[in-house]
């Protein structure tokens, strides 16, 4: 069935394509014309004035936060050494009152110096948590008493310096105590977290820092608590022994967002050291620098970057009281750049210059109000065209391939007005073609899926025949070599695992061979399919019954002990015997068994060691004049 093509005057693109390019000439050409020139100069100007004024703003903010935790660093640092020097000491009871060794051999504080609580000697004890990781001894009890000395202080001063930062102390020793009553962070750190081998604490080491100045590190994600954080660390020292470091975490959650947030469309924040380190960044390096907190320059080798951070250098005018703007002329940008105080960071917000003419259009608005107005219109006329004659449509259209798509042919036959068949376009000859095709498909489908079905039914029953024959024996009937060696690994596992018990017995014809001799190999293997009968009709339900070899036959007694295996055993060596079956080159006259029994332990290492077990009872059964069973001695 075949639909003729719209008329050209009907095709969408037309449709779409006169109407957009009709009212974009007239309300988008004139409001960009009329308003353009007269609020460029303007806006321009009001723009820079806005964003030095921010600025300024935004320095004083986070440098009075950099200078209240310097502040309540020294008063931390004199504190403690007034307690170390003093004669106040602690015994290991009290020491261990409050730590407690996890499982993972870290030592933590316990839970209920977290909680709210009332100590007589400490007074209100609250968020205070403490850490010390699992490769670090606590036996020194001059380090258990600095341990007791800082949760004095942290639990003393920790409450009044939230509005700072979390305060906490951090020691050589790979340990920590820390005020932070949102999150228990000493009860879910990591029990083997290198503390002193990472950047933040290994800064204030000795070795690494050997004028001992307090440290402003790098802006790093704690994956902890999930926060951007820069921590103010103040080395102590005594006697040229490195005691303590006394922190503040500053979360610079409001930097960070302001990072992301704040300026204008298209521009971008981001913070520089003035040794050429990026501290923090909006775009992809976002989750190098939570790793690394923070990256060189030179080893990010970004060539925009590395330009911005020469212009701003080349400054040499550039006051910590002002705000400058540079021009970065390589890369089209204006540079707005803040100094801190605290780390020697410079706060920069990049501006493209193109920014400045569409900020010039927003800051117009009384000028542009006619010019908006138009656009809003224009706007919505587009909108509304394309919702009705391309949205919609394309949405019915779409619903109904996914039909088609999960094989629900007949839901769109049979419901034809959920597909847009009433559009006098493309979109309307396309959804007819749909419909008929769907019909053929449907059609061809039921048939192909009868002759799936009636194919899939042959195979399945020829399959289950081979699978059956596969696992027998040709001669005896009973399950095969390979059969056993299926079951075996199983039942072993199930065992191994104390879901249930089982055993094992091998079996050997006696003198089989000189009844080959003596019969003939058609009486031999009539022999055999006598004798398997005779044990498969001995042995329980639940058992199975292997021609394992030649004359050799295996058994496997599920859940079944020992005893059990037994009793079943000698009921099969009796069996066999009654059977009667003439044998004049046996002692006992006729057709016997040799058996030997092994009862899973979790001796047996593995499978192969079980059979061992049960082949070497079968060898002493034999030994012992045949015609019986032996039982592995597994104690």
């Amino acid at each position: 069935m075949s639909r003729s093509t719209a008329p050209a005057s009907r095709r969408l693109s037309r449709q779409i394509l006169m109407k957009v390019l009709f009212l974009g000439t007239i309300i988008v050409g004139s409001a960009t014309i009329i308003c353009y020139f007269l609020v460029y100069n303007m806006s321009s100007e009001k723009t820079f004035s806005y964003l030095r004024q921010y600025m300024l703003e935004r320095r004083q903010q986070e440098n009075r936060t950099f200078l209240d935790a310097y502040a309540h660093l020294e008063f931390f640092r004199d504190e403690f050494l007034k307690l170390y020097l003093s004669d106040i000491e602690f015994s290991d009871d009290e020491f261990w009152n409050m730590y407690e060794v996890d499982k993972d051999g870290a030592t933590r504080m316990k839970k209920e110096f977290f909680d709210v609580g009332f100590d007589p000697r400490l007074g209100r004890t609250w968020g205070v948590t403490s850490f010390i990781g699992n490769n670090q001894s606590v036996a020194s009890r001059e380090f258990k008493r600095r341990l007791l000395l800082s949760y004095i202080l942290v639990n003393r001063y920790g409450p009044a310096w939230l509005p700072t930062g979390i305060l906490h102390v951090t020691y050589p020793e790979n340990a920590l105590v820390i005020f932070s009553p949102d999150d228990p962070w000493g009860l879910r750190a990591r029990p083997d977290l290198p503390m002193n081998e990472l950047g933040t604490i290994k800064a204030t080491l000795q070795s690494e820092n050997p004028d001992r100045k307090p440290v402003w590190t790098g802006l790093y994600f704690d994956e902890t608590v999930g926060k951007w954080t820069i921590t103010f660390e103040m080395p102590v020292d005594y006697q040229e022994r490195h005691l303590i470091n006394p922190s503040l975490d500053v979360s610079l959650e409001s930097i960070m967002n302001r990072l992301d947030s704040g300026h204008p469309e298209g521009a971008y924040n981001l913070i520089l050291s003035k040794n050429g380190y990026l501290i923090a960044h909006p775009g992809d390096l976002r989750n190098e620098l939570k790793l690394k907190g923070q990256l060189s320059l030179e080893k990010i080798g970004d060539p925009g970057l590395t330009r911005m951070h020469q212009e701003i250098t080349a400054h040499a005018e550039l006051s910590t009281q002002d705000v400058a703007i540079i021009e970065d002329a390589g890369g089209g940008n204006y540079l707005f750049v803040a100094p801190l105080t605290g780390p020697e960071w410079w706060f920069v917000m990049v501006l493209p210059k193109a920014i400045i003419a569409r900020e010039a259009h927003k800051t117009s608005q009384i000028v542009l109000f006619l010019g908006f107005s138009l656009f809003v219109l224009y706007y919505v006329a587009v909108h509304l065209i394309i919702r009705g004659q391309v949205k919609l449509p394309l949405q019915r259209l779409q619903n109904a391939v996914s039909l088609v798509a999960r094989g629900d042919y007949g839901k769109v036959i049979e419901t034809p007005r959920m597909l847009p068949l009433e559009q006098k376009n493309e979109i309307g000859q396309l959804a007819g073609l749909f419909l008929d095709m769907c019909r053929e498909v449907n059609e061809v489908h039921e048939n192909l899926q009868h002759i799936v079905e009636s194919r899939t039914r042959e195979l399945e029953t020829a399959n289950a025949k081979l699978r059956d024959l596969s696992l027998l024996d040709g001669l005896t009937g009973i399950h095969n070599r390979r059969s056993f060696d299926r079951d075996i690994p199983r039942v072993f596992a199930q065992a191994a695992s104390g879901l249930a018990s089982f055993s094992l017995m091998l079996a050997d014809i006696d003198f089989f061979k000189s009844y080959n001799d003596r019969y003939g190999h058609t009486a031999g293997d009539e022999a055999l399919r006598r004798i398997s009968d005779v044990i498969a009709a001995n042995i329980r339900d639940c058992d199975r019954v292997y021609r394992y070899g030649g004359e050799e036959i295996a058994v496997i007694f599920n859940d079944a002990d020992e005893k059990t295996a037994i009793q079943v055993g000698q009921r099969l060596i009796a069996a066999t015997q009654a059977a009667d079956l003439p044998h004049e080159g046996s002692q006992h006259g006729a057709v016997t068994l040799s058996a030997g029994l092994a009862a899973y332990s979790p001796r047996f290492a593995s499978v192969t060691d079980m059979i061992d077990a049960a082949d070497a009872s079968l060898y002493e059964a034999k030994a012992s004049g045949r015609n019986c069973l032996r039982v592995s001695d597994v104690s």
